[in-house]
């Protein structure tokens, strides 16, 4: 089963700590930041209305320019152009989005742990005394085994897609993928910590 079992709980949580120590200084060195914990949520859509949108209904009508006029008529079809600044801005919005989905994929999966931990400990506590022993304990993790692998598979796919997503916006900017690489590499040895964690709290 997992290595956690006979691992270290203050030696598991310390590392972890430097787990999220390191990938928190990575996203520095790019702008970015790890969002506050209760505030996690789904980035908001770039609104392309224009910035004053009440400019363009406050000006009166124009009448249709004679000859003399074409020097002083404005064209309001055409969008507001967009600065080399804006558009850096917009993109680096965006993979601070894309980075606020991984922690709530983090977010839910360290939740599904914790209530699988809560439930097997409720399952064992609710056996006849003569029967809550540490064999029983085993049967009844085993049985969570399937649901812990479909809920695990499902995180894996989703930051898959969203490491994908980033690896497009860094790609617009004209950076490399080490950012992604490190991510995921992150996400790894940290979600191999997390079921440390609890295989250890199950089996003390």
């Amino acid at each position: 089963m997992y290595l956690a079992m006979t691992s270290d709980a203050e030696t598991l949580e310390q590392k972890r700590t430097e787990q999220d120590k390191k990938q928190e200084d990575l996203l520095g060195q790019y702008g970015l930041v790890k969002p506050d914990n209760g505030q996690l949520q789904e980035p908001e859509e770039i609104d392309e209305t224009p910035a004053n949108p009440s400019v363009e209904s406050s000006q009166p009508e124009q009448s249709v320019p004679t000859d003399g006029d074409f020097g002083n008529t404005q064209v309001s079809d055409q969008p507001p152009t967009q600065t080399p600044d804006q558009g850096a801005d917009q993109l680096q919005e965006e993979l601070q989005g894309y980075i606020n989905q991984l922690y709530q994929v983090e977010a839910r999966y360290q939740q599904f742990l914790d209530e699988m931990v809560e439930s097997t400990k409720k399952e064992f506590w609710s056996l006849p005394k003569d029967q809550q022993v540490k064999e029983k304990k085993m049967e009844i993790v085993k049985s969570k085994m399937n649901d812990l692998i479909a809920q695990e598979n499902a995180c894996d796919a989703e930051v898959e897609t969203i490491l994908a997503n980033m690896e497009d916006v860094l790609k617009r900017q004209g950076k490399s993928n080490d950012l992604v690489n490190s991510i995921r590499s992150y996400y790894e040895e940290s979600k191999a910590s997390w079921k440390a964690a609890k295989m250890t709290e199950l089996y003390s």
